[in-house]
């Protein structure tokens, strides 16, 4: 049922459901109680006085209606953006396909045959949420939708979002996007890189007591981490979160998904050459903690020399684009800059995909890469964690490929001399070159 035909629904529900709400607190109880008796269940002794409350969800909608999305709305889309972290026609879209993936978003008459709650109310409840990091309860006066509701449909709102564009926004690079991202790499005086890795802790306040010594680790409250890779135009390419906050970076790569692909062999295979040597293994600039493998490139410590000094400063400056994607991240999604309140793991992992999804949607709307493509397969999302290794051999090779420490180390000896050849012309004494 669309907008004009609910505004014609008859004067006769309106005057029944306003009977309803007005009905005196004695009334109300004395149908309970009646009610209970013919069921046959047991009355109690004591009748505890409980608080309707009028939401009236039909003025609720009107008013989202003429504030946003009526012709001429109250509030411009500068502000629509401002307090939905996103444009009209992405949230317009995120509605139409969460309606058609989950039934709960689909708006049905209830049992006093008035049409319920929209699915325009329940996603601007679960967006409040995801966008200002607020209690249940703080969308109640707007949105006229329920602590109780309000918390359901953020639940079923994170995990529509994840089935209905899961497997496009959450995919590993394509053929098309690996080139693109050698290119910028290339660029930026490193061929052959993918992105920038690292990983981000987030509070969990309501972590079972059982579980907080294993959740709980840097810190004094219990987290879980989140690895993420992220390119130059703070993409998340990659995302594994839900590891105990007791781990460090190396116990959650080793867990992760992030070379599932590679073992497999169907990752896209990535050639390039630097200083005269060639590489078939695409790689992501980290920081120290990583292990010495030739797909991560990091810093050198306490460099003496100027070229050293300058690829330090190089790689250093490019690997904060994982830095600022964790940064555009929280500020986009307050709830993730907060602790996390839901008390099921699986509740804190869903609404953390679900913002990087969105993310991702968000940075494809606006960014360099704005296209008008939509993607439209709601219900099927790629799964990296199973799949065909093969036979024994080729994992093996691969797995000693993926770990060779020589190929590290000559990996950034010859980066080092290739930025020096591409900067070093540039700097005329020490004095010039970065300081890290």
């Amino acid at each position: 049922m669309d907008f004009e035909d609910w505004l014609q629904q008859t004067e006769m529900e309106r005057e029944a459901h306003q009977r309803y709400m007005e009905m005196e607190l004695d009334d109300l109880e004395d149908f309970t109680l009646m009610t209970m008796c013919m069921g046959g269940a047991q009355v109690p002794r004591e009748r505890v006085p409980r608080q309707i409350v009028p939401r009236d969800h039909h003025d609720g909608f009107r008013r989202i209606w003429a504030d946003y999305f009526a012709p001429q709305p109250v509030y411009g889309s500068r502000l629509f953006r401002e307090r939905f972290r996103m444009r009209w026609h992405v949230f317009l879209r995120i509605v139409d396909a969460v309606q058609r993936v989950d039934p709960y978003f689909i708006q049905r008459p209830d049992c006093t045959s008035l049409m319920g709650i929209s699915a325009l109310q329940k996603c601007i409840a679960a967006i409040r949420i995801l966008a200002y990091g607020l209690p249940a309860n703080a969308v109640d006066e707007y949105v006229r939708i329920g602590p109780s509701t309000a918390q359901e449909a953020l639940k079923h709102f994170c995990r529509a979002v994840i089935d209905a564009f899961g497997g496009f926004y959450l995919r590993s690079p394509t053929e098309e996007d690996v080139r693109r991202l050698v290119k910028e790499g290339e660029q930026r005086g490193f061929p052959g890189m993918l992105g920038s890795i690292d990983c981000m802790h987030w509070t969990w306040r309501n972590c079972p007591s059982s579980w907080k010594g294993m959740f709980t680790g840097r810190g004094k409250s219990p987290s879980m981490i989140l690895e993420a890779v992220a390119s130059r135009n703070l993409w998340i390419w990659h995302a594994y979160f839900g590891m105990p906050g007791s781990c460090n970076d190396i116990n959650v790569l080793h867990r992760s998904s992030l070379f599932d692909r590679f073992m497999q062999g169907t990752s896209t295979p990535v050639n390039f050459t630097v200083n005269g040597h060639s590489y078939n293994m695409g790689y992501y600039l980290a920081d120290g903690i990583y292990p010495d493998w030739p797909a991560f490139v990091k810093t050198v410590r306490h460099p003496m020399e100027m070229k050293t000094r300058l690829f330090a400063a190089k790689q250093e400056g490019a690997r904060k684009d994982i830095e600022r994607a964790f940064g555009v991240l929280q500020a986009r999604w307050a709830v993730i800059r907060g602790p996390a309140y839901p008390w099921d793991r699986d509740d804190v992992r869903d609404m953390m995909t679900a913002c990087i999804i969105m993310h991702n949607m968000i940075i494809e709307d606006e960014g360099d890469r704005a296209t008008n493509t939509i993607f439209e397969n709601p219900g099927q999302h790629v799964d990296l964690s199973t799949g065909n290794l093969g036979d024994r051999h080729a994992f093996v090779q691969a797995h000693h490929r993926l770990q060779d420490r020589d190929v590290h180390f000559r990996l950034q000896s010859d980066l080092i001399v290739h930025n020096w050849n591409l900067h070093g012309s540039r700097l005329t004494s020490a004095t010039d070159v970065p300081h890290v």
